[in-house]
Order: C-alpha cells, then sequence, then structure tokens
C-alpha cells in the first residue's frame, strides 16, 4: 500500500547551503561564467554583498 503523504527528513542548514552551491556552481558552469578556484571577492564587492542581504532578526 501507498503512503498517503510525503515522508518527513530532517535537513541540516549545512546540507541546504551545500545543495545551493552546488546548483549555483552547475547553473555558471552551463552558463559559461566559471569563475577561477582561487578567486578572492575584494573589499568593495564583500560590502556590496553584505549590504544587500535583509536584516537579521
Amino acid at each position: 500500500m501507498e503512503r498517503k503523504t510525503p515522508k518527513k527528513v530532517v535537513v541540516s542548514k549545512a546540507a541546504v547551503k551545500r545543495s545551493g552551491l552546488l546548483a549555483v556552481k552547475a547553473s555558471a558552469r552551463l552558463e559559461g561564467r566559471v569563475v577561477p578556484a582561487g578567486h578572492k571577492r575584494s573589499a568593495a564587492v564583500k560590502a556590496y554583498l553584505a549590504k544587500q542581504q535583509p536584516p537579521k532578526r
């Protein structure tokens, strides 16, 4: 007999973050936007990205 409700699985924040990272890398690779392995973000870019984040509650 088949299950009527989906099985619930607890997933860690780290697993979700890693999954997102892998998806972004794969998408970039498909679009030809691969970033070199040793690339470091500049301070200006880090500041910009931090400013774009929604405030934490």
